[in-house]
């Protein structure tokens, strides 16, 4: 019986029983004591530039405003232009709208329309600067940086692609009003099993970043599967989740 492929979101969110016997130690207090022990206020920092932006009254669409964002540090990165030279450039904002509308999916728009209202185009240009301050933060050289790293599928997970790399760390960004949850972790923990299936250097460390709120996680990626996992190497964890992936006939404990 042929399988679908689905999404690494899905993955991370249903199957149960897998993750159950795969991290035992993933808990709903594990992850609330992660959320303490692992963020980082960047707000705090001794002469810190960042901000908190909590949504806005007339923000409606905020994960739109939020992806609109990410592509926007992606081009301001990529090409070196200032946020002044690309906010003020209709041609480089309608790309930017474009790439945001084609990645989520879930909104259409004529063309030349773009729905988000002004309040929500300068909050995400906020946001942006928050990335600008955050790669400062971590003192890396500008092609140490890479958004949105490709990594190949396996099995029925087709081909996946991150949010960032930065250096020996990969990142996944969350613009989000909540704290992160065991299936921000899990998405995470499925990304680096796939490298380490690849012929690819390796990321050690992982984390989380939220431009919304400030707020930066950096952990070792051996430790915390340590931790969760009841004390098995990365090794063993990911071959497990490699080999999950491979199986066939295999049924959601959930619907999507």
């Amino acid at each position: 019986m042929a399988t679908s492929v689905i999404s690494e979101k899905a993955v991370a969110s249903v199957f149960n029983g897998f993750w159950a016997d795969t991290l035992p130690l993933l808990t709903a207090s594990f992850v609330r004591v992660f959320n303490e022990a692992h963020c980082e206020n960047l707000v705090d920092l001794p002469s810190s530039r960042f901000v908190r932006i909590p949504i806005a009254q007339e923000v409606a669409l905020h994960d739109l405003v939020a992806e609109f964002a990410f592509c926007a540090a992606e081009v301001a990165h990529a090409t070196g232009q200032s946020l002044a030279a690309i906010s003020t450039d209709r041609a480089v904002v309608s790309e930017i709208y474009a790439k945001a509308i084609l990645f989520l999916k879930r909104y259409e728009s004529a063309e030349d329309e773009i729905l988000l209202n002004a309040v929500e185009v300068e909050e995400a240009f906020r946001l942006v600067s928050q990335y600008q301050y955050f790669f400062d933060y971590l003192r890396l050289h500008h092609s140490d940086i890479e958004f949105r790293p490709k990594i190949r599928g396996a099995g029925f997970l087709g081909s996946c692609t991150a949010d960032l790399c930065a250096g020996n760390t990969l990142y996944e960004v969350k613009a989000i009003s909540r704290n992160l949850g065991g299936r921000d972790i899990r998405q995470l923990l499925i990304y680096l099993a796939l490298r380490w299936a690849e012929d690819e250097p390796q990321w050690e460390y992982a984390g989380f970043f939220n431009p919304r709120r400030a707020l930066h996680y950096r952990f070792s990626v051996e430790h915390l599967i340590y931790r969760t996992s009841g004390g098995k190497s990365k090794a063993e964890v990911f071959d497990q989740l490699l080999r999950f992936l491979d199986a066939r006939g295999i049924e959601l404990d959930t619907p999507f």
